[in-house]
């Protein structure tokens, strides 16, 4: 099989199995474990903390040793974790299990895009990469079906049946992947703790240099702080809402309306944004964090059901389309040779501010309600808009055509 072929076969095996696996995680652990809003967010964030701590050594793996060795190890952890995660339902065993998934996840995030690049070639690279997008698009949509179908049979099914799939990916990828073109990295360029530090002395001279930059990372910060809180309680919110009714079919069909929703934002997202205009787009990303905002928390505050799905599902497109509009403000804010150590920063931002911020919404969930919770979720939000929109007002009204690639 070629790598081309390979990348795409991955692209979907693996979408599919993760969305089989996680769609309904969430109720899983709320409703058959039995965790409390507090350990519901405390887990996510263990995950985050996780592939924060772990992206160094993973690194080191990936450009010292072997791309094809990262990825195949990562698939195998992945789907042992998840295995742990179904098989054994108690909150020690899910803790286990995120160490053990996000540890397999960081070893493939970035690895399996180097190893396509490499493998396939340049000039056939970006073709990979957006079919890859797209098939895996459509694995995760019928991941989405499979979940809510092997639900009926338990909310461990699908966990489990994910964890199957993954590490039979991983077991695949070991007698298929090659790897002919990659050499190692020359000493003097390898991913050690010195060249790291280089990285973000770098980045944070970047930073330093312009306000607009500062302002969208310190604003990506306070965003992170808000997501967990709202990623980790949104589904348990809604329960009491079903009364009887099946929650893997409700949720099976909230999640599939709520990913092709989000395919067709960030489809006309694409169509209507561009680097050239980064006052207008940091002004759409301030209005869409500030929609966000309101409705989080009104979404915590609500008594109907039907609001309630509305409000879900609005701040799950809102948060969707804002991802594509901060990545073309991040090109128009930085030069093409330090793109990619800001954009590190950037993601290293938003992991921190997971880190932080999930505990406390957890805290207010268990002390006084899951949607108090997520009503302070949205209170962490108001923060990003004033930066963002600082951010935006600081940026010129016309910027030079940059190349989107870094």
């Amino acid at each position: 099989m070629s790598s081309y072929r390979l990348y795409l076969l991955i692209s979907g095996w693996g979408s599919f199995a993760g969305r089989t696996a996680f769609t309904l995680n969430l109720i899983y652990q709320a409703t058959v474990v039995g965790l409390s809003p507090l350990q519901l967010v405390l887990v996510g964030t263990l995950m985050e903390t996780v592939c924060f701590v772990a992206q160094v050594p993973t690194g080191v793996i990936a450009d010292l040793i072997s791309r094809r060795l990262s990825v195949i190890i990562g698939y195998l952890l992945m789907g042992a974790g998840l295995l742990v995660w179904g098989l054994f339902p108690s909150f020690t065993a899910i803790l286990i299990a995120n160490v053990i998934w996000s540890v397999g996840a960081v070893c493939v995030d970035g690895a399996e895009q180097a190893w396509a690049a490499d493998e396939i070639g340049d000039d056939r690279a970006t073709r990979a990469f957006v079919r890859g997008g797209q098939i895996g698009q459509a694995g995760a949509l019928l991941g989405i079906v499979a979940a809510t179908g092997l639900a009926v049979f338990g909310l461990a099914v699908p966990i489990v049946a994910g964890g199957v799939l993954t590490l039979a990916l991983g077991v695949l990828l070991a007698f298929v992947m090659t790897e002919e073109r990659w050499s190692p990295t020359a000493t003097e360029e390898r991913t050690t703790w010195r060249s790291m530090r280089r990285q973000v002395v770098s980045g944070g001279r970047a930073v330093r240099r312009g306000g607009m930059l500062a302002g969208i990372v310190a604003g990506t910060l306070f965003a992170g702080m808000s997501s967990e809180g709202f990623d980790r309680l949104s589904q348990p919110f809604l329960l009491p809402f079903l009364g009887g009714a099946p929650t893997e079919l409700v949720f099976g069909a909230l999640t599939m309306v709520a990913a092709v929703g989000s395919i067709v934002v960030t489809g006309v997202a694409g169509r209507r944004l561009d680097a050239l205009h980064p006052q207008r787009t940091g002004r759409v990303l301030a209005l869409l964090e500030g929609l966000t905002a309101v409705g989080m928390i009104w979404f915590g505050r609500t008594g109907r059901l039907g609001l309630a799905v509305a409000l879900y599902l609005l701040v799950r497109l809102l948060r969707d389309g804002a991802g594509p509009i901060l990545t073309v403000w991040l090109v128009s804010a930085t030069e093409p040779g330090s793109r990619a150590t800001v954009f590190s920063i950037q993601a290293q931002a938003d992991a921190l501010g997971q880190i932080v911020g999930g505990p406390p919404v957890g805290l207010v969930g268990q002390k006084r309600s899951i949607g108090a919770g997520i009503s302070a979720a949205g209170l962490f939000l108001l923060p990003a808009i004033g930066l963002f929109a600082l951010a935006a007002r600081r940026s010129p009204v016309r910027g030079d055509p940059q190349p989107v690639s870094g």
